[in-house]
């Protein structure tokens, strides 16, 4: 399997094939070492048993990890590539988004990034697009950007979304400092969102 990077098609399938290999690689490792220091030993206390003792903390960790992506699923590459075709020219496509909270966590099917939009679909049955769009807003407000979010579970809306919005590579500017100046406010708010994202 490839690896994925947050944002990337296929990233909740490799997160949840990732943490489990590596949850299962450490748990069978502490077993192992806690075998041979007590056939060696023959008592549990020694140092073997306490180096595979260790090797259950980042294992639980990452075994937490693959529990929070379970419900998800990556989405169809057949979709993937519909919402890549409509979306338009410098815009940018993260899929496969999982945003989390202190509540409870929020995915995200596709977010597209305009020069002032941020349009998300989502697909999960649990999941209202509103409290989405409230998460999202608020941390626009808070982190003091002037992306206008929105949020639905309508793919057809969706669509229309994506080929109404304006186009970041051809929006005009009045000078090339004020062009830069908006890359650079782009390029933030990717690092924020990103910081959201597990």
């Amino acid at each position: 399997m490839n690896i994925r990077k947050k944002g990337e098609h296929g990233y909740i399938s490799f997160m949840k094939f990732f943490n489990a290999l590596v949850a299962a690689v450490m748990f069978v490792l502490a077993a192992v070492l806690f075998c041979i220091g007590l056939s060696v030993y023959e008592s549990k206390a020694n140092w073997l048993t306490i180096v595979g003792a260790l090797f259950v903390i980042p294992a639980a960790r990452f075994m937490t990890v693959g529990i929070l992506f379970f419900p998800y699923k990556t989405t169809e590459q057949a979709q993937y590539d519909k919402v890549f075709g409509a979306m338009k020219q410098g815009n940018l496509l993260y899929s496969d988004v999982l945003f989390t909270s202190t509540e409870r966590a929020y995915c995200a099917s596709f977010m597209v990034i305009t020069s002032d939009k941020i349009l998300i679909f989502t697909k999960h049955k649990k999941m209202s697009p509103d409290k989405l769009q409230s998460y999202l807003s608020d941390i626009m407000k808070r982190r003091a950007f002037a992306y206008k979010v929105t949020c639905t579970d309508d793919e057809g809306k969706y669509m229309n979304l994506l080929r109404s919005a304006d186009s970041f590579a051809e929006k005009q500017y009045e000078d090339e400092d004020e062009k830069k100046s908006a890359e650079k406010e782009r390029k933030r708010l990717c690092e924020v969102l990103e910081s959201f994202m597990a």
